[in-house]
C-alpha cells in the first residue's frame, strides 16, 4: 500500500459516481407523456387479446368435455376449463392501471414494468396446475385416441409417436421451458423498472 491509495480510491469513486451521473437520461416531459400513452394503449391490446384467445381455448375445452367419452380426458378437460374459468375471473384484479392525475409519468412507466413482472410470477405459478391436465391426458391415452380417431395406419412413425411417451415428455420440456422464459421476462421487467426509476430524471 502507498500513500497514494486513499488518493486513487477516491478517484475511482468519483469517476464512478460521474459516470452514474451521465448516465441518467433527461427526457422531456412531452416525450414520457408520449410513452405513457403509448403504453396505455398497448395495455388495452394486450388485455383483449389475451381475453379473446382464454375465451376461445374454453369454449375448447368445454366442448372437450361433453364430446368426450373418456373418463381421464374428460377430466383433464375439466380441469384446464376450471383453471382457465379462475384466470378470466380474477383477470380483473390485475388489469393494468390508468395512470391518475397526482401520478408522475415516470413513477407511471416504473408502476407498469413492476406489475408486468408480477403478473409474469404469476402466470408461472399458475404453470403447475395443468400438471393434473396432463397426466390425466397420459392415462387416457389421449394423443393414441386422436390418433386413432383420424384413421392413421398403425405401422406408420406418426402413429407409433402418439402411442409413446414422447408427446407428454415434449409437453413437459415445453412447460419448463415456458416456466423458464416467465421467470427471464419477469427479471427483465424489474430491471426496466429500476432503470426508468433511477436513470430518468422525474420532472413531468
Amino acid at each position: 500500500m502507498t500513500a497514494n491509495d486513499p488518493d486513487q480510491a477516491q478517484d475511482i469513486w468519483r469517476a464512478q459516481n460521474d459516470k452514474r451521473q451521465m448516465a441518467r437520461i433527461k427526457a422531456h416531459p412531452e416525450e414520457l407523456k408520449r410513452l405513457v400513452r403509448s403504453r396505455e394503449n398497448l395495455n388495452k391490446v394486450v388485455y383483449w387479446t389475451a381475453m379473446t384467445v382464454m375465451t376461445l381455448l374454453a369454449t375448447g375445452f368445454l366442448y372437450n368435455v361433453f364430446s368426450t367419452n373418456q373418463p381421464w380426458i374428460r377430466f383433464g378437460q375439466a380441469w384446464a376449463l376450471g383453471l382457465l374459468a379462475y384466470v378470466l375471473g380474477t383477470q380483473s384484479l390485475y388489469r393494468p392501471r390508468r395512470r391518475d392525475s397526482q401520478e408522475t409519468c415516470v413513477r407511471f412507466l416504473a408502476r407498469q414494468h413492476e406489475e408486468r413482472a408480477r403478473g409474469y410470477l404469476r402466470l408461472r405459478r399458475l404453470l403447475w396446475l395443468l400438471i393434473p391436465t396432463i397426466v390425466a391426458s397420459w392415462l387416457g391415452e389421449g394423443p393414441l385416441n386422436i390418433a386413432k380417431e383420424k384413421g392413421l395406419d398403425p405401422s406408420t412413425w406418426l402413429f407409433r409417436f402418439c402411442a409413446s411417451p414422447w408427446p407428454f415428455v415434449l409437453v413437459v420440456a415445453a412447460l419448463m421451458l415456458v416456466w423458464l422464459a416467465f421467470g427471464a421476462a419477469a427479471g427483465k421487467a424489474r430491471v426496466d423498472a429500476e432503470q426508468i426509476s433511477v436513470g430518468v430524471v422525474d420532472n413531468a
